[in-house]
């Protein structure tokens, strides 16, 4: 039997997790997405078609918003490395900010009786707040995970519950949003769009605290931390693994944000099957579900990286298959489309599980655990891919010269190309970038060392 090290408190460092603490775990990321699924889902078609702003100025919206992401994200990283509390360096942020954060998800969905200009200083001040306090709220969320254990089988399965829990929130964004909008405005979407978000902030805020609450910091700080903060920030850009997952990162996360921001349009008016629209959203984070149950199993045996180039080489073909088809969405479309999911899905527990590796390596190298700065980077890279892929579909419409009343062959067209088109090369990208990734094996090593 395994012996287990502990810490003054007599906590394990490198023992298995409860299975109740991994689904705990994962709460934590069904309430992320019960927000950040509206934002990638939504957001866009919001702007566009309810709210009534331009796509090209949503698209510049989402961009600089990213910007100012780029210098919150690392100074909110250094925040929680910072942090001493009784109640750790990570979990106090989940105890206390998720009511703001729903407070102003939902005013962020509200239509004001605004001009034109009004309207667009509401939507930047209530989205650059959302991005401010999600961030205050995903990060320490995220680094928590690497205080949990050292062992990583177990990052492993808590990346795969968090992967779950995402696309569990994910599924429930996509399947309910529209209906539920559609009931309580009583075919007012202005009306129903905040009184959904409004429900879903209710739930969101009881899943953080389930996290919070059943969730135990185990891994103390190096002894001979004392770096300042630029010099952990040189020496993350030094750490050529973490880079490399920064890469991943951002490319994984552009192809969501894309391909999640386009579906909408692609169903509605490439396909002409606006009342589908659920449906596929739906299929979507189902897939990505499964995935992510599946490489609950995977990962243990093949790794993270080697999962990863498989299932993204698999998903390249099919995102190809599926473009080839065009029109055609009979059954082939949906099996298809499905298994490309399910093989994407695999990739947001492995990036996780290949992130936490990097932050034991972090430490081995130089000696200091910075897991909030580290995972600073990671979440810009995050949220960049996303808010760049976003931005992308804004720009890309508006370039076609979309108009919703209006719809060209050139707007479909466009639609097409960037629903399907772009993701395979962006996956593509990504199978490259992963070949780069030599820790797995080295890794048991430097745990040995650090314990």
């Amino acid at each position: 039997m395994e012996s287990l090290n502990t810490n003054q408190n007599g906590v394990s460092n490198t023992g298995k997790l409860s299975l109740k603490e991994k689904m705990s775990y994962g709460a934590g990321d069904i309430a992320s997405n019960f927000v950040w699924g509206m934002v990638t889902s939504y957001l866009l078609f919001f702007y566009t078609d309810i709210f009534g702003i331009t796509a090209a100025a949503a698209g510049t919206l989402f961009l600089v918003t990213r910007l100012l992401d780029a210098i919150t994200d690392p100074m909110m990283g250094v925040v929680i490395d910072r942090t001493k509390s009784k109640h750790g360096k990570t979990r106090p942020y989940l105890l206390y900010l998720p009511i703001p954060l729903g407070i102003v998800a939902t005013l962020m969905f509200i239509t004001p009786d605004f001009s034109y200009t009004g309207k667009l200083i509401y939507a930047y001040v209530t989205y650059i707040l959302l991005v401010l306090i999600y961030t205050a709220i995903n990060l320490p969320y995220g680094a928590l995970m690497t205080r949990m254990t050292r062992d990583s089988g177990e990052k492993g399965e808590l990346n795969s519950f968090r992967g779950i829990g995402r696309t569990i929130g994910a599924i429930a964004v996509s399947a309910l949003v529209l209906p539920l909008a559609t009931l309580f405005g009583n075919g007012n979407q202005q009306i129903g769009f905040p009184i959904t978000m409004a429900l879903f902030s209710v739930v969101a805020v009881g899943l953080f605290y389930i996290t919070f609450k059943y969730c135990k910091e185990r891994i103390e700080d190096a002894q001979t931390q004392q770096a300042r903060v630029t010099t952990s920030i040189r020496n993350m850009f030094k750490n050529k693994y973490w880079v490399i997952i920064a890469v991943s990162t951002i490319f994984w996360f552009l192809r969501m944000g894309v391909m999640n921001t386009a579906l909408i349009y692609y169903v509605t008016y490439y396909l002409g099957q606006p009342g589908k629209t659920p449906l596929y959203l739906t299929l979507l984070n189902i897939a990505s579900f499964v995935g992510s149950l599946i490489a609950l199993f995977v990962l243990k045996r093949w790794g993270s990286r080697n999962t990863s180039i498989i299932a993204y080489t698999l998903a390249t073909i099919l995102l190809i298959s599926i473009f080839m088809l065009g029109e055609n969405t009979g059954l082939l479309f949906v099996i298809l489309f499905f298994l490309a999911n399910v093989f994407i899905g695999f990739g947001d527990p492995a990036n996780l599980t290949m992130l936490a590796e990097t932050i034991d390596y972090h430490e081995w190298k130089f000696g200091e655990r910075v897991e909030g700065l580290l995972f600073s980077g990671y979440s810009f890279a995050l949220k960049f891919g996303v808010a760049i892929g976003s931005a992308f579909v804004g720009y890309a419409l508006a370039f076609a010269g979309y108009d919703p009343d209006a719809i060209t062959s050139q707007a479909t067209d466009v639609i097409r190309i960037i629903t399907f088109g772009v993701p395979i090369v962006l996956t593509a990208i990504q199978v490259i970038v992963l070949l780069f990734y030599k820790l797995e094996k080295l890794h048991p090593k430097i745990i040995k060392e650090l314990v």
